[in-house]
């Protein structure tokens, strides 16, 4: 029986069965359904399930969250209902527009997202260090740190061309191909030196000069290249993909292997470079202006609208166009006025948050609320939008507030961003590569001044909620339980483990450890529920219920034993920090075997979600994995202060 077939059977019934259903696809937590009649849904049994944390319809589709253990129950939905996840969806095809725009942009832009933060922060630590005079602009250091920041921008296309050629449903790396294309390293300078033959659309922001032909059709290639811009890929990867399905439609199976990506390349990157890559930069252009001239007109009345409208975007998951505008903004002026304008919004967040854990008198609230603070401190801003804002709606306005005062704020005084960045670190994003400072502390007082307004306007109108429910939109009053950390080591994200069945989630969710020290203690108290006899493998139960396996290395289970050292025996209890398992880390890596050691919850679909430390660095008991208990099936019932 599969994982989560209840609960699939459940969600199919009441969003009106299987014959009400087109199709089906997820993002990061919400799986979203395209539907013959929206009537159907039954919504008030499908929120009061304890596994889903809300539905509702959105963007022309009906979106059900159910965390972060959604493509599982996407994949088992979608053998229910005889779907492959990977074949177009026939939903969109009879969506907006605007949707279905939305959802490409979505998808092309999240799988890149963490990255694309970390340049930025590297970007914005490296002018701080230039500011403050620790490095030069010849330094080495300053080389290195410079290309690490910038890698990204740089190629962005690359990066894109394979995120949008998967949600174009084709292949990814012929996305990345005709991106590698667009960025070539000597493709700008052999295109737009000399004399020019022409310029197209002179005198205005589109001007561009023609240097070169392509068999005598004249190539019109920006000036600055493709670098770091984001339309143009994604708009050639729709064409591609219309041609790669017509290939694929006619030309035999022996020869497609190499057939098919020969004649896409041969074909579409000429397209791109000829017609869809100016037609895209130029509406990149155009768009770009339209806003400018807005801000320019009255940056108040531009960063009220943004700053009213991005929190709610973020819940119905509409929030990317608004962050691609930012990102095309700083690809082609190096710096963004429009993220600035969201950038105080996680810490309204937080601040809502800390207003509440000071004026709740219940432990178990003030338990949630911990967390909530930390995380929004680094924009994650999840468990405090669905664990205290959102469930009272009056809290998640106040939130909106003071995120549009600090958005004023920054827009009447100009600052900009130079980096992609978010959160505590972000504000060294708003440092000027040339030394200016005064952007970095504006972000600051506007951070502050936001989180006042946010929490003051909390603080005086606090109601304590109905004891019998907690604040996490009806979730049960539990607190989070606590999975320490059994080894001594650096994290890996289990998605870069090089194991499928670990790496895909199969077995459960959790994180990695490459351990530096041989030795495997209990990550909590509970009961050794399965040990091999090999060691390399360690199940426990705990006290609260959470299955957890931990699994030394990858396929060391083909040392029997070898390098091992049991210590301890199946069905024992255990105390936190009690050693298991020592094993010599020399002797096995000479073996040739990955001392990666993947720690799972195997049961947590039972788990509204599961939390991973974000430390590159974890010592013997140190907070590793928290997860966060369902919500109780009252969820409705919970009172609104």
């Amino acid at each position: 029986m599969a994982k989560y077939s209840d609960l699939v059977s459940f969600i199919v019934e009441n969003v009106g069965g299987k014959d009400n259903i087109i199709s089906v696809s997820h993002c990061m937590t919400r799986l979203r359904f395209h539907l013959k009649d929206y009537s159907l849904v039954n919504e008030k049994n499908i929120t009061s399930n304890s596994k889903i944390a809300t539905a509702q319809k959105s963007g022309g589709e009906y979106q059900v969250v159910v965390g972060t253990m959604v493509g599982e129950i996407h994949a088992e939905l979608s053998a229910l209902l005889g779907l492959k996840s990977d074949e177009p969806q026939a939903g969109e095809k009879n969506d907006s527009i605007l949707n279905r725009i939305i959802q490409i942009i979505t998808k092309s832009i999240t799988p890149v997202l963490g990255v694309l933060m970390a340049s930025g922060l590297i970007q914005g630590v490296l002018a701080l260090l230039v500011a403050c005079g620790a490095l030069k602009t010849t330094d080495g250091a300053y080389i290195i740190l410079n290309v690490m920041g910038n890698a990204l921008f740089t190629f962005f296309p690359i990066f894109l061309g394979y995120t949008s050629a998967k949600a174009f449903k084709m292949d990814g790396f012929v996305g990345m191909a005709i991106g590698a294309c667009l960025v070539f390293p000597t493709i700008l300078a052999n295109l737009t030196s000399g004399n020019p033959l022409f310029t197209l659309f002179a005198g205005t922001i589109l001007s561009t000069p023609v240097y070169k032909t392509f068999f005598g059709i004249p190539i019109i290639f920006p000036t600055t290249g493709y670098t770091s811009t984001v339309v143009p890929i994604i708009i050639s990867m729709y064409f591609t993909s219309k041609f790669e399905k017509f290939l694929k439609k006619h030309i035999p199976d022996i020869v497609a292997f190499t057939l098919v990506p020969f004649l896409t390349i041969a074909v579409c990157v000429p397209l791109t470079v000829l017609a869809v890559g100016p037609i895209a930069n130029f509406l990149s252009l155009l768009i770009t202006a339209a806003i400018t001239c807005l801000n320019n007109l009255s940056p108040v009345i531009t960063s009220i609208v943004v700053g009213i409208v991005y929190q709610p975007l973020v819940i119905l998951g509409l929030h990317w166009p608004l962050i691609t505008i930012g990102i095309t903004n700083m690809g082609a002026m190096g710096s963004d006025y429009i993220i600035p304008m969201i950038f105080t919004a996680s810490f309204t967040q937080t601040a809502v948050v800390l207003a509440v854990y000071c004026k709740t008198r219940d432990k178990k609230i003030k338990n949630i609320c911990v967390p909530a603070m930390i995380s929004g401190c680094f924009c994650i801003i999840e468990p405090a939008i669905y664990g205290i804002t959102l469930p009272v709606k009056k809290r998640f306005a106040f939130s909106i507030a003071g995120a549009t005062v600090g958005a004023v704020i920054i827009s009447l005084f100009g600052a900009k961003m130079y980096a992609v960045s978010v959160g505590v670190l972000g504000t060294v994003a708003f440092i000027n590569p040339n030394g200016d400072m005064s952007g970095f502390y504006l972000a600051i007082v506007a951070t502050l001044i936001s989180m006042a307004v946010s929490f003051l306007l909390t603080f005086f109108t606090f109601n304590e909620q109905n004891p019998d429910f907690s604040l996490t939109a009806g979730r049960k009053e539990s607190s989070n339980i606590i999975i320490h950390s059994p080894l001594k080591g650096q994290t890996v994200k289990l998605e870069n483990v090089e194991d499928a069945s670990f790496s895909k989630g199969v077995l459960g969710k959790g994180i990695a450890i490459l351990p530096s020290e041989g030795k495997l203690v209990a990550p909590c108290d509970g009961i050794i529920s399965n040990l091999f006899a090999t060691g390399h493998a360690v199940g426990i139960t705990s006290d609260d219920g959470c299955e957890i396996l931990i699994h030394v290395g990858i396929d060391t289970v083909r040392l029997n034993g070898k390098h091992f050292t049991v210590r301890t025996k199946q069905g024992n209890r255990v105390k936190k920090g009690d050693i298991m398992v020592e094993f010599d880390i020399d002797a096995i890596t000479k073996e040739g075997y990955s001392l990666i050691t993947p720690v799972l919850i195997t049961n947590s679909d039972e788990y509204f979600d599961i939390v991973e430390t974000t430390n590159e660095n974890v010592d013997y008991s140190d907070q590793l994995i928290r997860a966060i208990p369902n919500k109780n099936e009252t969820a409705g019932k919970l009172a609104e202060a």
